[in-house]
């Protein structure tokens, strides 16, 4: 394997939250258009299907604060008034109601699969917010022979919208380059499907399509440190507008590149991230930001990348806080116990990094949440698995130990197709610390009130534990001692702010008024017309 070809494995494998090729979910319709050109593409069932969510055709959103109205001489009892508007409340109101709820940390949230389609797009192709960068993409394939760039282990090597950036796209010979435009040329037509295929929008599907093809059309996109920390001061304005005051995030800090396609020294991307995160906008939000490294647990030097993680963030503990990691877990190479000796032996040297690892994320038992607690672990991602692993499951109860629950992810995936059949309502109610997350939000069109609104919709969550599961966030995550603390007084002023301003009468007036935002998921899966 040629040393190019190796590298684009290795950081799609970095970019990827962990996700597994599905055993059972079809995966038929985009794989049968990804070998035709555009005309094929846009004749096929891919773009007719009714199945195929309507993608949000704004350039980039534009989030508006929500204000809270003054309060009530005699504010209700909010668990009471909560069960009246469940009963209630039509669709769009609920959401609007918990669109404007004070809300928990989003504490899963891998960078890369954060941004909404139009996000990308419309960063990608303005040059003054990119860097000066132009982008190429992939909108037909009459080229069919293979090239490093654009193949790698699993994929099919001829496949739409895969998008380089100017170094890697002057590397191709003219017969690739001729499949390519500038992403800024693309038709709307064009610019829908671009959009569709970084998306799970089309019924059936799941793991393939989200490993195999997101990660890789997107895969220069997320290494352009222009691109992903403007994308990402956008984000913390939309999860501000909901509520959301802490972004606890998964990333990379070893692969950057300049606006030249070359790469940045480490502790030059750095500087990079910590000036845009210092400027108004970003600072305007309210947003506070931490960041955990991600190992590929499959890979084999992930011991090597469990050693330089941590002396990295040993280093760098001002805004690092964690390590997590990722990758399949049907990859027998990456199973937790290999790791204990390294864990162990970081353990010996680092005092007080925070430990959260994917595990648990799978349809069958085995022992990889309980495999995982022991190599240090406080949190566990996604945790599916533990309803069938009791002796855990008891052992996690009242414990010092949270799972990071991710609905939507889980379902869009094929883990839990079925949400009614969630174990996350079991963990919650016995005992077991939870909060919500979006994990990878802009791949399924979504964001964190449509997470709160399942779970209030599936599960019928009371005000006290829609509070515990916010309150879970803050004291679970790995921020330090201070910014915890502030957190929590945040939170506990807003919600009580919140609730001053509701009378037995007057919720249907004030949540009328909410700006609430949805995106593809909340338009198509869950019905919602927020007009």
């Amino acid at each position: 394997m040629g040393d190019a070809f190796w590298k684009l494995f290795v950081y799609s494998s970095i970019m990827n939250s962990g996700k597994s090729p599905s055993f059972h979910s079809s995966f038929s319709s985009r794989r049968s258009v990804l070998k035709g050109g555009l005309a094929a593409a846009v004749t096929s069932p891919f773009f007719l299907a009714s199945g195929r969510r309507s993608l949000d055709a704004e350039t980039l959103p534009v989030p508006q604060p929500v204000r809270f109205s003054a309060p009530v001489a005699s504010p209700a009892p909010m668990d009471r008034l909560f069960d009246t508007i469940k009963r209630t409340a039509s669709n769009e109101e609920l959401y609007r109601f918990l669109y404007a709820m004070p809300k928990g940390g989003d504490i899963h949230h891998h960078l890369g699969g954060g941004f909404l389609p139009s996000m990308w797009l419309s960063i990608a192709t303005d040059t003054k917010r990119n860097g000066g960068q132009v982008f190429y993409t992939r909108y037909r394939t009459t080229a069919h022979g293979k090239h490093p760039l654009l193949s790698r282990p699993g994929v099919s090597h001829i496949f739409l919208w895969q998008t380089l950036n100017a170094k890697h796209y002057n590397s191709l010979s003219s017969a690739f380059q001729a499949d390519f435009k500038p992403l800024s040329d693309l038709d709307p037509v064009e610019q829908e499907a671009w959009k569709s295929a970084v998306v799970l929008d089309e019924d059936g599907e799941g793991r393939d399509e989200f490993f195999e093809y997101h990660w890789s059309r997107l895969w220069d996109l997320t290494r352009s440190i222009d691109v992903v920390s403007e994308l990402f001061v956008e984000n913390m304005k939309m999860f501000s507008a909901e509520g959301v005051r802490y972004l606890e995030i998964q990333r990379g800090a070893f692969h950057y590149l300049d606006a030249k396609g070359e790469l940045i020294p480490t502790d030059v991307a750095e500087s990079f991230w910590a000036e845009r995160l210092a400027q108004p906008d970003a600072m305007a939000t309210n947003v506070k930001v931490r960041w955990q490294g991600v190992v590929v647990r499959f890979r084999p030097d992930a011991e090597d990348q469990v050693r330089q993680w941590f002396a990295f963030l040993d280093a760098n503990r001002e805004t690092w806080v964690g390590l997590n990691m990722a990758g399949r877990e049907d990859n027998n190479k990456g199973y937790p116990s290999r790791f204990k000796a390294v864990y162990d032996e970081m353990l010996r040297k680092y005092p007080g990094i925070g430990i959260s690892i994917h595990a648990g994320e799978a349809e069958k038992a085995d022992t990889y949440i309980f495999d995982t607690l022991r190599l240090g672990a406080t949190r566990i991602g996604h945790g599916i698995n533990l309803i069938w692993d009791e002796p855990t499951m008891l052992r996690m109860r009242d414990s010092k130990f949270l799972v990071e629950i991710n609905l939507i992810s889980n379902e869009l995936l094929g883990y839990v197709p079925d949400l009614d059949l969630h174990p996350f309502p079991i963990y919650l109610r016995q005992g077991i610390p939870c909060c919500l997350n979006t994990d990878d939000r802009g791949m399924w069109d979504s964001n964190f009130t449509d997470e709160v609104y399942v779970a209030v919709e599936r599960f019928n969550l009371s005000w006290e534990e829609l509070k515990k599961v916010a309150r879970y966030s803050y004291e679970y995550c790995f921020a330090e001692p201070d910014l915890k603390k502030s957190l929590r007084a945040d939170y506990e002023s807003q919600l009580s702010a919140f609730e001053a301003q509701f009378s037995e009468s007057n919720w249907q007036s004030i949540v009328s008024g909410v700006p609430a935002v949805t995106h593809g998921y909340g338009k198509k899966d869950l019905g919602l017309q927020l007009g």
